[in-house]
């Protein structure tokens, strides 16, 4: 059985806003590039998106396996990410669900920072529909908003109503999967809760290499104000600091 990703879908569930960094200069500026061409980095970074056959999008209802996939689409630079949950809220599908998300989200960034961009983006949970052609909802609305307005630098933030559903499994279902959950999160400077970009390597070699992509598009940055932005994410890439279950659902 498989969850979140049908063909229509209206109904709770999570949404994702991701827009990545510096490409609209890139293509205002190297469109015709031979080398390092940003249309062809684009065009990378979404093949390493999960995507499925057509084939494969429903698979039998009556399957005792429950499969989470998320609904992923893309228009120019930005990538939205969702995950349908189903009428009757089951506290696995919640937490599992959530997890396949941050796990694409994941995925996108680390093949960002290996072509030389990064991204913004934001998490909410709520209404939201989709078919084949639409995403629509007060979810997409708010991820929209929190990515252009809160976000401000290159970091992945949860909403408010994301911050308080997992204070709720973190006290209500305490155990392992929902430790496991809350520990792909972390508390940024200014009090919120973001997807802890530590993670993004999966060994340090690999958490090296990430800095370094990013030290270097910090020193090509053409003004201090835009090296500045780079900071954090370098910050957060170096060192590991997972969240305490009670600081979850401050705002």
């Amino acid at each position: 059985m498989q969850l979140g990703r049908v063909r229509n879908f209206k109904g709770l569930g999570y949404v994702c806003f991701l827009d990545i960094l510096g490409f609209s200069q890139d293509i205002l500026a190297n469109w015709n590039a031979v080398e390092s061409n940003p249309l062809e980095k684009l065009l990378a970074i979404k093949d390493a998106l999960p995507v499925l056959c057509e084939e494969d999008e429903e698979l039998p209802q009556e399957s005792s396996v429950r499969s989470y996939v998320c609904r992923v689409n893309t228009v120019s630079d930005s990538i939205t990410i969702a995950f349908g949950l189903e009428p009757k809220l089951v506290i696995g599908d919640m937490a599992l669900g959530l997890e396949a998300m941050v796990a694409n989200i994941r995925e996108v960034w680390r093949a960002a920072i290996e072509r030389g961009y990064t991204l913004r983006g934001a998490i909410d949970f709520g209404d939201i529909y989709w078919d084949k052609n639409e995403l629509i909802g007060p979810a997409f609305i708010n991820a929209y908003r929190l990515e252009s307005e809160v976000a401000r630098v290159s970091r992945v933030v949860i909403s408010s109503k994301l911050n308080k559903v997992l204070a709720n499994l973190s006290t209500l279902y305490p155990g392992d999967m929902i430790d496991h959950l809350v520990a792909n999160f972390r508390k940024d400077i200014d009090g919120y809760v973001v997807v802890d970009p530590y993670k993004l390597g999966r060994t340090d070699e690999e958490r090296c290499l990430l800095v370094s992509s990013l030290q270097r598009m910090a020193s090509a940055a053409s003004s201090p104000l835009l090296k500045e932005k780079y900071a954090p994410l370098i910050s957060m890439l170096s060192e590991s600091a997972s969240i305490d279950h009670n600081q979850l659902g401050a705002y």
